[in-house]
């Protein structure tokens, strides 16, 4: 007796892939390098947990939260606790509820906290982790564009900019100890952490993008991306294992701030270009970012969070 065993690949049709193209075209290459510019500017003096610096990061995305149209999370956009009793540290949170009501959630994070100043030197954190906050605030966007319509999302979107990784992922630890929804409700985390560069060799096409964490989804959300990533739209180099090495693999996998939540039960994914000759130095500046690139995995990202919303 021969048994076959089925797996079918949710493809999209192109009716709907060009509904969604629309919101991944509300948000410019322009708009992205000024979001990011913001955070990664002087004034803000590298962000480190604490600080003058990452305080005005802070106000900057609570305002880009409310024009966005973000609902705050329990009455307020910030999160805050002292981190050993002497830093303040505040996530900033905002919820974009689903268009027809339900229980179900997906948190979408990215950290905006880095190391600020060391001595006289500044450490701007454009792509660590600038970026990833751009990507955060550009779905958003899309996002909100799509509930303006009425198309989605089919959940609810928690987006999260966390405070503190560089502090031992305190912030992302801390909202986790501390959501006021079921785990259980959660069913999904999206992390974003580096994600600016085509800087990490060697690449077959320097448009790549590593996604580790597939694996924690159910196998109805496993392929996807493979799918969407060879597109002719997008063809980025999609990478989900770091080269193959699972100590690199793992390195990265608990060291950002999707950790807590797969500690927690919650499988999550982390969407990174990885680190390079920049990284945690006063070169990671706006100067090394490829906007263009930046926009097109953020694009490749929303469609993937689309199907997570998507999944019964």
């Amino acid at each position: 007796m021969i048994v076959l065993a089925v797996f079918c690949l949710y493809v999209p049709s192109r009716t709907a892939a060009q509904s969604l193209r629309a919101y991944e075209n509300s948000v410019s290459v322009i708009q992205m390098e000024a979001m990011l510019s913001t955070l990664a500017h002087e004034m803000t003096e590298g962000r480190a947990s604490g600080t003058k610096g990452k305080e005005l990061a802070e106000h900057y995305l609570v305002e880009q939260f409310r024009a966005i149209g973000l609902k705050p999370w329990n009455w307020n956009y910030t999160q805050s606790f002292r981190y050993n009793d002497t830093i303040i540290v505040r996530n900033v949170v905002g919820l974009l509820p689903a268009s027809v009501p339900t229980d179900e959630y997906i948190v979408i994070g990215a950290h905006y906290d880095h190391l600020g100043r060391l001595g006289h030197t500044v450490y701007p954190g454009a792509d660590d982790n600038a970026s990833g906050v751009t990507a955060l605030l550009s779905l958003a966007r899309m996002f909100s564009a799509m509930k303006a319509d009425g198309k989605g999302p089919r959940k609810n979107l928690m987006f999260v900019a966390f405070d503190g990784k560089e502090l031992n992922m305190a912030g992302s630890s801390y909202f986790v100890r501390h959501l006021s929804v079921p785990r259980s409700q959660v069913t999904a985390m999206v992390n974003m952490d580096m994600l600016g560069t085509d800087l990490v060799p060697p690449r077959r096409n320097r448009e790549y993008l590593f996604a580790i964490g597939e694996s924690s989804l159910p196998e109805t959300y496993q392929g996807y991306l493979a799918y969407i990533c060879s597109r002719a739209f997008y063809k980025l180099d999609l990478d989900l294992t770091f080269y193959g090495s699972r100590n690199f693999y793992k390195l990265m996998y608990e060291t950002s701030d999707q950790h807590p939540f797969v500690r927690a039960g919650i499988p999550a994914v982390l969407f990174t270009s990885a680190f390079h000759e920049h990284t945690l130095k006063k070169t990671d500046t706006p100067a090394i970012i490829d906007y263009a690139l930046l926009r097109k995995r953020t694009q490749v990202i929303f469609n993937f969070i689309n199907r997570l919303c998507a999944q019964n």
